[in-house]
């Protein structure tokens, strides 16, 4: 039988002004994360900046939200090749949004952030011609010299 390694964890508090994804860009370095995966965020922004939804071959399309809202939950992969993080969001009123996370969404008053290292794989990012993004390629991780 293989001896797949215990998944880590690591848990964050960001405080308000950090940017949510030069955040986690920075956590991805600091820990080294060959194929990481958050498990749980909540909290607030005050900004947020999202690349919003589209279909192949269309422009991309950025929108800016300057009010408070929550954190309802926040999904990605996280490698040194890249991100790929999807944010929802409350507005006060209960209306939700959503888009793909970008530079500029700034935490209101915290965000709690868990985040899982999955040791025995490897993610990567390489263009795919078909959608023209950088997707994800997941394989397994040698952990011979480990």
């Amino acid at each position: 039988m293989a001896y797949a390694p215990a998944m880590r964890v690591h848990a964050v508090r960001l405080t308000p002004g950090s940017d949510l994804k030069a955040e986690l860009e920075r956590l991805t370095a600091e820990h080294a994360l060959a194929a990481g995966c958050i498990l749980t965020c909540i909290g607030s922004l005050s900004r947020a900046r999202l690349r919003m939804p589209g279909g192949f071959g269309e422009a991309e399309v950025f929108r800016t939200f300057e009010e408070p809202m929550e954190i309802v939950s926040l999904a990605g992969t996280l490698s040194p090749d890249g991100l790929h993080v999807h944010i929802s969001l409350s507005r006060r009123d209960g209306a939700c949004l959503g888009g793909h996370l970008v530079l500029g969404c700034l935490v209101n008053t915290t965000a709690e952030l868990v985040i899982a290292d999955l040791p025995h794989l490897e993610f990567h990012r390489s263009l795919d011609p078909a959608t023209g993004y950088g997707e994800l390629s997941v394989q397994a991780r040698d952990l011979a010299g480990d």
